[in-house]
């Protein structure tokens, strides 16, 4: 592609944008290999600017994302809303986004810009937000959640999240603790709260029964989860779920509830479904019962254990491992997002068993790129030339290659 061309392109595509924005642009076209196919008709003209960024990724290889490829994007004005994605938009029969592909990020001022779908090369870290149910309303009136046993939900779900905040930080897992507000006020009034910076939003409540147990008679209620019909499955809050009763908890109800599935959620839980139309992960966690003191003795004497444990549950869910820095990290997100090192000599066959057809080899040191891993040992690669083929290791991380 002339460097002209790419100019004109960048142009139809970000004109309005920042020198940032058109990068992003020059980069999606560089990663699609310079496929104008892709892309709107060239702009008859193009501004300095927009030269700029295609000179910058054709000669000197700079890139908007570092550790991405960028595979499309999409306007934030006709598939989001303030800055936010609107998912349904984007994953609607109406769309054309390839589902294979993650969302990597945006550059946008105002309602103008774009969201970047693509692929992680490199570990991408994980980053977990916690929420405290209840608290204080819009209009400035307190929501004190239920109350029982001597205890006001609200006050006990903000000192559990700073606890959460305390365990993560602990673990160096990334971990930001919501802004202290009635998220549910929040929202029922029309407020905008980006989430699409983090992996996983975990909302702290606490429970409440239509009997009162203020004395204690040896039985608990326990715990358990609320999750949205959208999410793919509940590992990580069975995971939660199973470590803290470990450490003295019963499992309440069925232990992780559809919250559909409940009568008076029919249409689902306010905030969660204002987190789930950015497409994050959500799980309302109901600690244990404030109504029964059974619970509340547990809670107090557990609670930073509690705490601890509810972040083990989420490296454990997740399948987290730590990067050179010691951060916990996903190796990979989604398919097609890894690029790996080979540590010795691969066979490449045209077919994911040892009758394939050999289709080349990669040598140690050879920098491949991973498209999908399959439970039988194998794995669709692309490498130098994007030649593509199968390869085969009972032990990819460690024995074959690394995630780099």
């Amino acid at each position: 592609m002339k460097l002209e061309t790419m100019a004109q392109i960048i142009e139809a595509e970000a004109s309005v944008l920042d020198f940032q924005g058109k990068l992003g642009v020059a980069q999606c076209i560089a990663d699609n290999r310079f496929n104008a196919n892709v892309f709107t008709e060239p702009a008859l003209n193009y501004s300095l600017e927009s030269l700029r960024a295609a000179e910058a990724v054709i000669y000197s290889g700079a890139r908007r994302m570092k550790n991405a490829k960028i595979m499309q994007f999409r306007s934030a004005t006709k598939y989001g809303h303030h800055g936010i994605p609107d998912w349904e938009a984007l994953y609607g029969p109406e769309s054309d986004l390839d589902r294979d592909l993650v969302y990597l990020g945006r550059d946008v001022t105002g309602e103008y810009g774009h969201f970047y779908f693509g692929r992680w090369l490199s570990m991408k870290p994980f980053k977990l937000l916690v929420m405290a149910g209840h608290g204080r309303n819009m209009n400035g009136s307190w929501d004190p959640g239920a109350i029982g046993c001597e205890c006001q939900e609200a006050n006990l779900t903000r000192e559990l999240t700073k606890l959460i905040k305390a365990a993560a930080d602990a673990q160096g897992l990334p971990c930001d603790i919501a802004p202290d507000r009635n998220h549910y006020s929040f929202f029922k009034n029309g407020g905008a709260y980006d989430v699409t910076g983090y992996d996983y939003v975990l909302e702290v409540h606490f429970n409440a029964s239509g009997t009162t147990d203020s004395v204690g008679n040896g039985v608990m209620k326990g715990t358990m989860f609320y999750i949205d019909r959208t999410e793919k499955g509940h590992t990580v809050e069975d995971t939660i779920l199973r470590k803290l009763i470990e450490i003295g908890s019963v499992q309440a109800w069925d232990g992780v509830v559809i919250t559909q599935r409940q009568e008076s959620y029919k249409n689902g839980l306010m905030v969660q479904n204002a987190i789930r139309r950015q497409g994050v992960s959500h799980a309302v966690l109901e600690t244990c019962f404030i109504t029964d003191l059974d619970d509340v003795m547990w809670y107090q004497r557990n609670k930073k254990l509690i705490a601890t444990k509810i972040i083990e549950g989420i490296i454990e869910g997740f399948g987290l491992n730590k990067d050179a820095d010691g951060i916990p990290c996903y190796d990979y997100v989604g398919k097609g997002i890894a690029t790996a090192e080979a540590l010795e000599s691969m066979n490449v066959r045209e077919s994911p068993n040892i009758y394939g057809t050999l289709a080349g080899v990669v040598y140690t040191g050879q920098r491949v790129e991973v498209l999908n891993q399959y439970d039988s040992g194998w794995m669709r690669i692309v490498w130098p030339g994007s030649v593509d083929g199968y390869a085969f290791t009972s032990n990819v991380n460690k024995k074959y290659y690394k995630v780099v």
